[in-house]
């Protein structure tokens, strides 16, 4: 009963994706982030890949580095990290390349135990429930959870339990506040060191994307003003 009672609560809650994609607006990096979150959870990969090349490029050329971050990290969630064309690492390497320079804090774990937390985050707000409860259970998510428990939903262990029990037909409830906070804590983790892009070389059969510090944007491949979504397609027009 109270399994059915969130999921028609979710859907009261949340409108139809349709909905969101026509009320999209160039202003609000984030709802593009969101959608995409969700295109990628319905199954709708290619228009997730949309939505999260969008999010990241809108978000850049506002010097939202974190959400830019963010975006290139969803994009990396919908390859294989296996894959031959190397896309997975492309993508992870462009996230630590834009994320915000600084970590706030003492905050000095790994950088690999800090990207896996990170990943650990994104999959949590997309309801990829897999993920999320196989990196719930790996012990350096749950030292960084305790870690920064005071910026997350429930507190560190609260989090970790919200993690490792979530549900595909359940996804997380989160209030505008507790969102931004986890793309807070995400943007951080991401934060960029020397060696970053150096050690996610390693194993690309392909060069990583260059970033140009005058247009971040363009490392997602966006060349055009196609912001709005009209009749099933992109239009640059409102």
């Amino acid at each position: 009963m109270v399994k059915l009672a969130t999921m028609l609560l979710a859907l009261v809650v949340v409108p139809p994706l349709s909905e969101r994609l026509s009320a999209l607006d160039p202003g609000a990096p984030l709802a593009y982030l969101e959608a995409g979150e969700d295109a990628a959870r319905d199954g709708e990969i290619d228009l997730a890949r949309q939505l999260f090349r969008r999010c990241g490029a809108l978000a850049a050329a506002k010097s939202d580095s974190g959400m830019a971050a963010s975006a290139a990290l969803g994009m990396a969630s919908l390859e294989d990290p296996t894959g031959p064309d190397g896309a997975w690492s492309r993508w992870r390497a462009l996230a630590r390349m834009l994320a915000p320079s600084r970590v706030t804090g003492n905050r000095t774990a790994p950088d690999a135990d800090r990207l896996r937390f990170a990943e650990l985050i994104s999959h949590y707000r997309a309801g990829r429930s897999l993920q999320a409860q196989r990196l719930g259970r790996d012990p350096s998510c749950v030292a960084l959870a305790r870690e920064w428990g005071a910026l997350l939903p429930g507190g560190g262990e609260g989090f970790i339990r919200a993690c490792t029990g979530l549900s595909a037909s359940a996804p997380p409830q989160l209030s505008p506040r507790q969102s931004d906070q986890l793309l807070a804590v995400e943007s951080a983790l991401l934060a960029r060191t020397p060696r970053a892009v150096d050690e996610l070389r390693c194993g690309v059969t392909a060069p990583v994307p260059e970033v140009d510090a005058r247009h971040p944007d363009g490392a997602f491949g966006i060349d055009d003003a196609s912001w709005w979504w009209r009749d099933g397609r992109w239009s640059s027009t409102k």
